[in-house]
């Protein structure tokens, strides 16, 4: 018995709640220390809401037995609440003990308040600036789509707006985005698509507004037409060799075609005379 008052008592040493309080609350609600079984698991979890800064908290205690919710603690109700049979009693107990419900009622202020506070400057007030990168995701074609890609990542909090520009223009249809990744060093990257014909002279732009930059960033990205020209050139000279080869070839063996059949009529006409 005394083994799994302790097991309760270190999870709930912040309470300062005493081992025979602790004890009654086994018998009552997990009947635990009649005949407890070869293997449990209590677990339980304290979890602090943050709406509007602190301007207003809401706690919730919640206990769970072999991985099953029995009761929970709703600072917005004030009372612990029972989930199931196995946690009626516990909850009642809870209930019952004045001192207990008020303190643990002020956990907004003993324990979120002070923890919101502590941690803000790791988590709320963290920014971290956004690097911003265009590739152009397929070979640059002047008469068909072309997929275009603004690499957004390295940002922290996860709020953004990316948008695209052609020729000054903000494009709304044809641009889709990918889902926020989140990265291994908690900040996020996003990738925003823009599907477009390319003319000569268009000039394309990826803005981004992040709440740790003072005014939108712009990167600008201009088609390289000349590519696209120099690749169709290539394109050409390359079918003009290959049917280069082909027209030689052919001719090659038709040649050697004709020779043969040449020189078999002539066998054919000597043994004929």
């Amino acid at each position: 018995t005394n083994s799994y008052c302790r097991l309760f008592f270190t999870g709930l040493e912040m309470y300062n709640i005493p081992v025979p309080v602790l004890c009654v609350l086994l018998t009552l609600g997990l009947c635990l220390c009649s005949s407890p079984p070869e293997d449990f698991v209590y677990q339980y979890k304290a979890q602090c809401y943050f709406r509007n800064g602190t301007d207003n908290v809401r706690f919730l205690w919640r206990h769970y037995y072999n991985l099953e919710e029995t009761d929970y603690f709703d600072s917005d109700v004030g009372l612990f609440i029972a989930k199931t049979e196995l946690g009626k009693p516990s909850a009642d107990y809870w209930n019952s003990q004045k001192d207990f419900l008020e303190q643990t009622r002020a956990a907004v202020d003993t324990v979120c308040r002070p923890n919101y506070q502590l941690n803000k400057p790791f988590t709320i007030d963290r920014k971290s600036q956004p690097n911003v990168k265009i590739v152009n995701t397929k070979t640059l074609d002047l008469e068909h789509e072309n997929l275009i890609t603004c690499f957004v990542d390295g940002f922290f909090p996860p709020m953004i707006k990316v948008t695209w520009l052609k020729n000054g223009i903000e494009e709304g249809e044809q641009v889709t985005s990918s889902e926020l990744l989140q990265n291994a060093d908690w900040t996020f990257e996003i990738h925003v698509m823009l599907e477009t014909t390319i003319k000569h002279g268009d000039t394309f732009t990826c803005r981004v507004e992040h709440s740790s930059l003072q005014q939108p960033v712009s990167v600008n990205w201009e088609p390289d037409v000349s590519e696209s020209a120099r690749n169709k050139m290539l394109t050409g000279i390359v079918g003009f060799v290959l049917g280069s080869i082909f027209i030689i070839v052919g001719l090659v063996v038709y040649l050697r075609s004709k020779k043969t059949m040449t020189h078999f009529s002539a066998v054919q006409n000597e043994n004929l005379m």
